[in-house]
C-alpha cells in the first residue's frame, strides 16, 4: 500500500513468502572460512579481538547452580545470577569472531596460530553446551513461575517444559544464531550433533514458544506496558529465524507475527521520535526497531522506503537530543546520566539509512578515538553489534566528527524540552525539562522536574536509578528514594508528593521558542493527590539567551490552593557540593573542577537548608561519587496563592 506507515503492509504474508531466502541463503555475516571477507578487519581490530577472547581460555566457566537462581526469590538479588550467566554468554560471543580472524591469522602462521585458533575454536564449543545444557535462558527476574504469574504457582526455579520467553531467552537464541552462522562449519567438523543441538534449543525455548503462545505481554502490552522489550526481543528473534529454521513455512510463519508485532509497538510510539524510558533504554528501543527494519529489509530484499517514514526518522533523533555533552546525557526515566551502554556504529547506520547527517555526525562524535568495532572495556558486549561493525567499511572510514549540540529541541508529544545557550558548544548552560505523566515505562514521579548543566557537567541533576532489585519492578517501586518526586526537583505540599499513574500528569502544557528564549510551562497540580490541597501549581522553565552570553535560568512557580499549605517546599536535587550565601537568598554548587551554578531565591519568603544523600548502591557511585546534595527551601508562611521564580545563572569563574 503506497504511503502506509504500517509494516504489515509493507511487508505483507504474501510478499514475505515469495521472497524468504532458504536458510543458509542468506546471513547478516561471512562465516569463517570466508577468509576475504574476515581479511577486511584491519591488524589493530583483530588483535584485540583475539586477545580479548584468549585472555580467557583455560579458565573455569561461570558455574549456575539452582541456588544462585533462586536468589531472586529468596531475597530478591538480581544481580548474583544474571552477573555470571552474562560472563559465559560475553565470553562465547567474543571467542566467536575471535575464531575467524584466527582462521586469518592461521594461514600465514601454521604453528602458533592454528593452535590458538584450535583453542579458540574449543572455547566455542564449551561454551555452546553450556549454554545448551543450562535449564532454562529466561532472567530469574522474569520467569513466570518465580514471578507466580500467568496461573504459574510460584517456586524457586524455571521449569524448562514451560518456558519463559524474555530478554535473556532471546539474548542467548541471537548469539547462538550468530555462533551458527560464523562458526557452525567448523563445528559441523567437530560433531555435526552440536549444530543440531543448537537449532533445536533455540527452537524449543524461544521460537516455538512465541509462535504457539500468545501469553507474551510485551508482545501486544496485554499485561505490560509495551517498552524495549518489543522491539529488542524481536530483533534478535528476526536473526534466530533467519538463521537457524530450516522450515520455510515456519520462518515466514515467524516473519510475519514478528511484522505485527513490531506493527502494535510503533503504533503506540509518539510522533515526535521520543523514548519515555530515557536515553539508556533508547538503545534497546528506537535502536532495536532499526535493527529491525534492517534485518527485514536485508533479508527480504525489498521496503528501502520504511527508512523514509516519518516516526523512523523521528526515532533516530533522540539520542542527539537528550545529549548533554561530555558523556552525559538527559537521563529523565531509569538509566544513568553518564550512560555506560552507547552503539555509534549502529547509530552512523541509522542517520545514513535515513538521510540524516546530524545523527552520522552524533555518532562519529561517540566513537571518539575508540575502536570502530569493540565497545568501551567496561561495556556490554554484543556480538551482533560488533559483527555489524566490523563489516560497515563506510563507518569505519568516517572521518572525525563534532556533537551537533542543538540549541533547541521540543518533543511535543513526550513533552520534553532541551534547550542550551548556543548550540554547537558545551559551554554554557544546558535546561532540560519535562511535563508529561507518572504512568511512564520505567517511570519516575517527575512531572514537572528539571537538569541544569553548565559546561557540559550536569549540576542539578536527576540521580537516576540504582542497581535493579525485586522491589524496583513490584508494588515497592516507589519505596525506592530514587523513584519519588521528593528526590527529583519539584515541590512538596503539605508533606505530600507525586504520585504513580497515568491520572498524575501536566496539564495545559505550552511551548515557546525564539532566537532569545526557550520556555515550557504546565500545570502539574493534577500530579500530586488531594492530600496535598491544590488547586494549580503552575512551573514555568525559560532559557534566556539575551541576558548573558551562557544563558540565564529562570524556574518559576505560581500555585493556588483552597486554604494556606501546613508546609511547602521546594527540593533540589545537586550532583556537587551546595554553599549557602551569608544572609540567604543564594547558593553556589560548586563541582571540584570548573564553573559553578548560582542559585537565587527569595530569601524573606523561604529558608535554605542543604540534606547530604549519602551513595553506597554502585550504579549510583559511579556516577556521582559517595554522595549528592539535596537543597531544601521551606516556606515560611505559606500562603493560599503565591508565587516564586528560582535563578540559575553560572558563578563567576575561580581564580
Amino acid at each position: 500500500m503506497p504511503g502506509s506507515s504500517r509494516l504489515t503492509d509493507l511487508f505483507p504474508p504474501a510478499l514475505v513468502a515469495a521472497r524468504m531466502p532458504a536458510i543458509g541463503a542468506w546471513s547478516p555475516v561471512p562465516p569463517a572460512a570466508d577468509s576475504d571477507a574476515w581479511s577486511s578487519v584491519g591488524p589493530e581490530t583483530r588483535d584485540l579481538v583475539i586477545g580479548s577472547a584468549a585472555a580467557t581460555r583455560g579458565q573455569p566457566w561461570p558455574a549456575l547452580p539452582a541456588s544462585l537462581f533462586a536468589r531472586f526469590a529468596r531475597d530478591g538479588d538480581r544481580s548474583a545470577y544474571q552477573g555470571p550467566a552474562a560472563a559465559r554468554r560475553e565470553r562465547l560471543g567474543r571467542a566467536v569472531p575471535a575464531v575467524a580472524l584466527a582462521t586469518v591469522s592461521a594461514g600465514a602462521l601454521p604453528g602458533a596460530a592454528q593452535d590458538l585458533r584450535a583453542g579458540l575454536l574449543d572455547d566455542v564449543l564449551d561454551g555452546v553446551w553450556a549454554l545448551c545444557e543450562e535449564t532454562s535462558w529466561v532472567l530469574p527476574a522474569h520467569d513466570f513461575r518465580v514471578l507466580g504469574s500467568h496461573g504459574r504457582a510460584p517456586g524457586l526455579l524455571p521449569d524448562p517444559e514451560h518456558p519463559t520467553l524474555d530478554l535473556g531467552a532471546s539474548m542467548t537464541a541471537v548469539l547462538l544464531a550468530l555462533t551458527d552462522a560464523i562458526v557452525g562449519d567448523e563445528l559441523d567438523l567437530i560433531d555435526p550433533l552440536v549444530r543440531r543441538r543448537l537449532r533445536h534449543e533455540v527452537s524449543a525455548r524461544v521460537l516455538r514458544p512465541y509462535l504457539e503462545r500468545d501469553d507474551w505481554g510485551w508482545y501486544d502490552g496485554s499485561t505490560a506496558k509495551l517498552n524495549n522489550w518489543n522491539p529488542w526481543i524481536h530483533s534478535e528473534l528476526l536473526l534466530a529465524t533467519a538463521l537457524t529454521v530450516e522450515s520455510d513455512a515456519v520462518r515466514c510463519a515467524l516473519v510475519d507475527r514478528i511484522v505485527q508485532g513490531l506493527d502494535t509497538y510503533l503504533a503506540a510510539q509518539p510522533a515526535d521520535g521520543g523514548c519515555d524510558e530515557g536515553p539508556h533504554y533508547w538503545w534497546r528501543a528506537g535502536a532495536s526497531v532499526f535493527e529491525c527494519l534492517e534485518t527485514l529489509t536485508s533479508l527480504l530484499g525489498t521496503g528501502p522506503d520504511v527508512f523514509g517514514l516519518p516516526l523512523v526518522r523521528a526515532l533516530a533523533q533522540y539520542p542527539l537530543t537528550t545529549w548533554i555533552g561530555a558523556g552525559w546525557a538527559v537521563n529523565f526515566a531509569d538509566g544513568p546520566a553518564r550512560p555506560r551502554e552507547t552503539w555509534p556504529a549502529l547509530l552512523h547506520r541509522y542517520g545514513r539509512r535515513t538521510a540524516q547527517p546530524e545523527v552520522c555526525a552524533h555518532a562519529r562524535a561517540l566513537r571518539g578515538t575508540a575502536d570502530a568495532a569493540l565497545p568501551a572495556p567496561d561495556g556490554p558486549f554484543d556480538l551482533r553489534r560488533v559483527t555489524d561493525a566490523l563489516f560497515d567499511p563506510d563507518w569505519r572510514s568516517a572521518a572525525p566528527a563534532d556533537f551537533p549540540l542543538p540549541a533547541h529541541r521540543w518533543l511535543p508529544d513526550t513533552q520534553v524540552l532541551v534547550s542550551r545557550a548556543t548550540s554547537g558548544t558545551e559551554r554554557g548552560l544546558l535546561l532540560a525539562a519535562k511535563a508529561g505523566h507518572n504512568d511512564e515505562s520505567h517511570n519516575h514521579n517527575d512531572v514537572g522536574s528539571f537538569i541544569v548543566a553548565l559546561d557540559a557537567r550536569p549540576l542539578i541533576v536527576d540521580a537516576g536509578v540504582g542497581t535493579y532489585r525485586r522491589e524496583t519492578f513490584s508494588p515497592e517501586r516507589y519505596g525506592i528514594w530514587s523513584m519519588t518526586s521528593e528526590f527529583h526537583n519539584l515541590p512538596v505540599v503539605n508533606g505530600h508528593g507525586q504520585r504513580p499513574g497515568a491520572a498524575f500528569r501536566a496539564t495545559d502544557v505550552t511551548h515557546r521558542h525564539d532566537a532569545m528564549l526557550d520556555e515550557l510551562a504546565g500545570d502539574i497540580a493534577a500530579a500530586y493527590p488531594p492530600e496535598a490541597g491544590l488547586t494549580h501549581w503552575r512551573r514555568t522553565f525559560r532559557l534566556h539567551r539575551d541576558t548573558a552570553p551562557d544563558g540565564r535560568i529562570e524556574i518559576i512557580d505560581a500555585w493556588e490552593c483552597p486554604a494556606p499549605p501546613g508546609a511547602l517546599a521546594l527540593h533540589l536535587l545537586a550532583g556537587a557540593e551546595v554553599v549557602l550565601a551569608e544572609g540567604g537568598g543564594s547558593a553556589v554548587v560548586t563541582p571540584s573542577a570548573g564553573r559553578g551554578l548560582r542559585l537565587g531565591w527569595d530569601a524573606a519568603a523561604f529558608t535554605a537548608s542543604v540534606e547530604t544523600v549519602q551513595l553506597s548502591d554502585p550504579a549510583f557511585v559511579r556516577v556521582w561519587g559517595p554522595r549528592i546534595h539535596r537543597l531544601v527551601l521551606t516556606a515560611d508562611r505559606p500562603t493560599a496563592t503565591g508565587t516564586h521564580t528560582l535563578t540559575v545563572d553560572p558563578a563567576p569563574e575561580r581564580m
